[in-house]
């Protein structure tokens, strides 16, 4: 890429050109940027940021030091919390007597006891025993929310004073869709069981953390053992050792125990405080505290112990004069909400209760796992030690700040947020690849930095050059001048005020230019020192440019007297150096001004105006990218505009995702595949019923009569047949005498039969001739009695032979119609001309005498010629209908249906209709509905949403019905009853 003046640029943009810069590693040598980022047991003092695709200072997380009067968190009071999918939050209170529940945007906690309440007393006159029994109320540890929405609690065993075991320990299942009491789940005897924590597991179930016996169980969706090993026959056969609360029938022999076991060993493990489930189904056990004092986090797969992973490697990204001392003790872990190509997040809260500190879990590529310490600052206020809740299970989160958890802090449940509070590191270096200007004794110009340097830091640059790049290395660096921040915004006209580089001098942000003093050779590299002023804010680089040659004024400008002293020649070289860089960029915007008129390249702002050269007015909420593809396909869309190809190609530019260059190579074929909007013309949709077309109505074929209706080859005799027998069969005593007619008889009666008889046996009711017969016999009768010579209230038949009916006929015609009936007879007139192209022709054909087709009338006799015959049928049954209808079409926006969220149909449908009226011819009327763009006879759709079967014609897959808002026949009425799993779940 060149200036005006011929200059080219080095550039480094994005992680790639970064981290090929070197920096120095600890161990002194210089390291690739790439390398470093990548070597877990290396301290960087710069990262790549993906969200500002920038360089910047190391974050560094800092400690959230609890105030004097703060209490650590209750490891008691961690009895057990969870979430539903809709937001409630459970949590076990009083001493593991009760769980109370949150409920979803509740502006105070509604508390609702689940535990067993004590027996109503026994009322006067009924039975009782002497002694009332005492409620037992059991102690519950434990809570988790599997994803068939069943609230799972644990009961701890009971034991006398002894130590005896009395009853033994178990599980309380709610379930939160039906309600009623609870389900209670024994516990075999024999197998040692005292839950302390649980976890739901995805797709259902949930894991149980056995502290006191170092054991995890898995329970299946039916809550039902979930066998880690293989149960072998002998173990199938015995008895179930599941038994309801009041069966005391023995237990049978243990079978082999479908769980696995904690290992405990020197290298720790043996304080397993909390659990949780990951994607893949394995299980992760948090230790509060290792041999070396930090939290242990230990990943069981398929129950043999894959990984056991230390919380050491925190102090990576916390504050050096934080590091001393300071040791993470796990207090409780939960899995933050990411998205599912991210790796796993695992967030630990401290002992201190004040803060919380997160880990990516990454699989490398030999299958070994490791930690990643996240740097973020993840403060809690007053956290009382009830635990971390995940409450969003199912779906992103609102921000990405947001961890999706939940803590209890000052006796509300806050969420865990990042707060954006991080210290950068105080400094940090690096030197830039090679730079080559392929011209030997190059002078290089410049070097411009796109990014943000906050007011007190500082970016420092030095360069060396060389016309060898084996001499390089041996250069000394020479210190350049601060870089200065442009205020006219990048000196590349495409990047003015881009989303990037837009200038802001109060916060650094904008393009910052430095004039390099005496860097000449054919190879220059940078050494950039970025310093933070508090460590509380950082530079930011986005992209760095080195400009090389310079365009030299006084060598091209100015006589060779100037250049004679070498000293005062560099000083003018680079005094006028500076009016050339404000020069250079308004010549690149002359240069480039032809940028501006390309709708590829114009800037958003500037595609209205752009727009306006072509007679568009562009809808502001258009997107900038639509706009370009409608301006840029103007000319087709205004060569077709109107046309069913230009209505369907634009409406398609405004609502698809998908417009193809090609598409718009007007014209072309009509549309074959079932996708994107439809443009329906009504005058060619089906108007008769199947059953007059000769189609089955029904799913079983049938015989069809040949004969059904009147056709053309059975003559007017046939329709008079036809005719009669109608009558007859409605009852009509001289249906014999009745002969048919263009146009209705006078009796009111037969006229009803005549209609009906016209739609049943014609598909349409002849209209034309009774109107002009009408208007006729009115004009008539308004003439003076001496003017009515010759002339009768039935049309013509033949041109009449008197010239003052012949006038007057000509006068009738012309301008004795309305308007509507006028247009309507020259539809008539104009068919037989363009059927005969001569009068003459039509005269024979029809034995008739006129001397134009532009007087000739609508037939008030049936024609009993073949061709008259043939005319009059054709366009009184044919050509009429679709006239009526030429002017009204339909748009079809494609819809996923059920998929398809109400709001954003209607915002769709509110598009279309808006682009067709502005793009519609005038005398059109149109409407909009929407089509199920899912599997056809024919085609199919590939991918996730493939339906097979009845596809968008099964009624489970209409969307419920709204009221002014639903269209009829693409939606249903919605019903009470709906199964989930294993339930029927009954509606309010």
């Amino acid at each position: 890429m060149k200036d005006a003046n011929g200059s080219r640029f080095e550039l480094l943009l994005g992680e790639p050109d970064w981290g090929r810069c070197r920096a120095p590693a600890a161990d002194g040598s210089l390291r690739p940027l790439a390398a470093i980022w990548s070597d877990e047991d290396e301290a960087e003092s710069l990262v790549f940021e993906p969200e500002s695709q920038s360089l910047t200072l190391a974050p560094r997380v800092a400690r959230f030091r609890a105030a004097p009067t703060d209490t650590p968190a209750d490891a008691a009071r961690r009895l057990g919390a969870a979430s539903d999918a809709f937001g409630n939050v459970y949590w076990i209170a009083q001493g593991g007597a009760r769980i109370e529940v949150l409920a979803r945007d509740g502006l105070v906690p509604a508390l609702h006891s689940l535990a067993e309440d004590a027996p109503e007393a026994a009322g006067e006159g009924d039975f009782a025993p002497l002694t009332a029994p005492v409620a037992r109320t059991r102690v519950l540890r434990g809570l988790a929310v599997t994803a068939q929405h069943h609230l799972v609690a644990g009961v701890l065993p009971e034991r006398d004073a002894t130590g005896t075991l009395v009853t033994a320990g178990g599980l309380r299942v709610y379930d939160l869709l039906a309600g009623g009491p609870p389900l209670p789940v024994r516990w075999p005897r024999h197998w040692p069981f005292e839950p302390f924590a649980i976890a739901s597991r995805p797709g259902g179930g949930v894991a149980v953390l056995d502290r006191t016996h170092a054991r995890v169980w898995l329970l299946d969706r039916r809550l039902g053992m979930h066998a880690v090993f293989p149960v072998e026959a002998a173990d199938a056969s015995q008895p179930d050792d599941f038994t309801g609360e009041d069966d005391r029938t023995p237990a049978a022999p243990a079978p082999r125990q479908p769980w696995f076991a904690l290992v405990v060993d020197a290298a720790g493990g043996g304080d397993p405080v909390a659990l949780a489930v990951l994607r893949d189904h394995s299980v992760l056990v948090l230790d509060g505290e290792g041999a070396d004092g930090f939290a242990l986090l230990s990943f069981y797969e398929a129950g043999a112990l894959r990984a056991r992973l230390s919380t050491r490697c925190i102090l990576d990204v916390l504050d050096a004069d934080e590091r001393e001392g300071f040791v993470l003790r796990g207090h409780d872990a939960a899995l933050a909400v990411v998205a599912d190509d991210q790796p796993e997040r695992i967030v630990v809260a401290s002992h201190e209760g004040n803060q919380c500190f997160a880990f990516d879990l990454v699989e490398e590529d030999d299958g070994t796992l490791r930690l990643k310490p996240v740097r973020s600052f993840l403060p809690m206020r007053r956290f009382a030690g009830k635990g971390l809740v995940r409450r969003r299970p199912d779906g992103p989160v609102a921000m990405p700040e947001d961890t999706g958890l939940l803590y209890d802090g000052a006796g509300v449940w806050l969420p865990l947020v990042r707060e954006r509070r991080p210290r950068y590191a105080p400094t940090g270096e690096f030197e830039t690849p090679v730079f080559d200007s392929g011209e030997p004794a190059c002078t290089w110009h410049r070097v411009v930095v796109d990014g943000c340097i906050p007011p007190g830091s500082q970016v420092r640059i030095a360069t060396r050059a060389s016309d060898l790049a084996l001499e390089l290395p041996d250069q000394p660096y020479r210190s350049e001048p601060l870089p200065v921040l442009r205020p006219d915004g990048s000196e590349l006209p495409w990047l003015q005020d881009g989303p990037t580089v837009r200038t802001d001098a109060a916060h650094g942000r904008g393009a910052w230019e430095l004039l390099l003093q005496r860097a000449r050779g054919r190879y220059l590299q940078l050494h950039v020192v970025v310093d933070s002023a508090d460590e509380l804010a950082t530079p930011r680089l986005f992209a760095l440019r080195a400009w090389s040659p310079r365009f030299s004024y006084a060598r091209r400008y100015l006589p060779a007297v100037y250049r004679e002293d070498e000293a005062s020649f560099d000083f003018l070289e680079r005094f006028l150096a500076n009016f050339e860089g404000m020069f250079t960029a308004l010549e690149d915007r002359i240069a480039a001004a032809a940028a501006l008129f390309d709708v590829r390249t114009a800037p958003a702002e500037t595609l209205d105006w752009l727009a306006g050269w072509l007679g568009l007015v562009l809808d502001p909420a258009v997107s900038p990218d639509r706009k370009r593809e409608l301006i840029r396909f103007a000319v087709p869309l205004f060569r077709y505009r109107g046309t069913t190809q230009g209505l369907r190609l634009v409406t398609e530019l405004v609502l698809s995702d998908c417009v193809r260059p090609e598409d718009f190579a007007l014209p072309q074929r009509s549309q074959q595949q079932p996708r994107g909007v439809r443009i329906v013309e009504r005058f060619l949709a089906r108007r008769l019923p199947r059953a007059l077309l000769g189609e089955t109505v029904v799913d079983a074929p049938r015989r069809v009569q040949p004969g059904d209706r009147w056709s053309v080859q059975e003559g007017p005799e046939g329709l008079d047949r036809r005719f009669r027998a109608a009558l007859a069969d409605e009852g009509f005593e001289d249906a014999d005498s009745q002969a048919f007619a263009p146009v209705p008889p006078p009796d009111a009666t037969v006229a009803a039969a005549w209609q009906r008889f016209c739609a049943a046996q014609l598909g349409a009711v002849p209209q034309l001739a009774e109107a002009l017969r009408a208007r006729w016999a009115a004009t008539v009768t308004a003439l003076p009695e001496a003017d009515r010579h010759g002339l009768g209230p039935e049309l013509p038949r033949d041109w009449p032979a008197n010239a003052n009916a012949q006038a007057l006929w000509r006068r009738f015609v012309t301008q004795g119609l309305p308007r509507d009936l006028r247009r309507w007879l020259a539809r008539w007139q104009a068919f037989l001309a363009r059927r005969y192209g001569r009068i003459d022709a039509y005269a024979r054909a029809w034995a008739a005498n006129w001397p134009a087709f532009d007087l000739v009338p609508a037939p008030a006799v049936l024609p009993r010629a073949q061709h008259a015959l043939a005319d009059w049928a054709l366009f009184e049954t044919r050509l009429e209908p679709m006239a009526a209808a030429a002017h009204r079409f339909l748009v079809l926006v494609p819809t996923s249906g059920p998929l398809e969220r109400a709001e954003v149909l209607a915002g769709r449908m509110d598009w279309a209709r808006r682009v067709v009226a502005l793009e519609k011819p005038a005398h059109t009327v149109f409407d909009v509905g929407p089509y199920w763009a899912l599997f056809r006879t024919g085609f199919a759709r590939l991918g996730l949403d493939t339906l097979l079967g009845e596809g968008s014609r099964a009624p489970s897959l209409a969307p419920q019905l709204v009221v002014a808002q639903g269209q009829v026949g693409a939606s249903r009425i919605a019903f009470g009853k709906q199964s989930d799993g294993d339930r029927l779940v009954l509606a309010c």
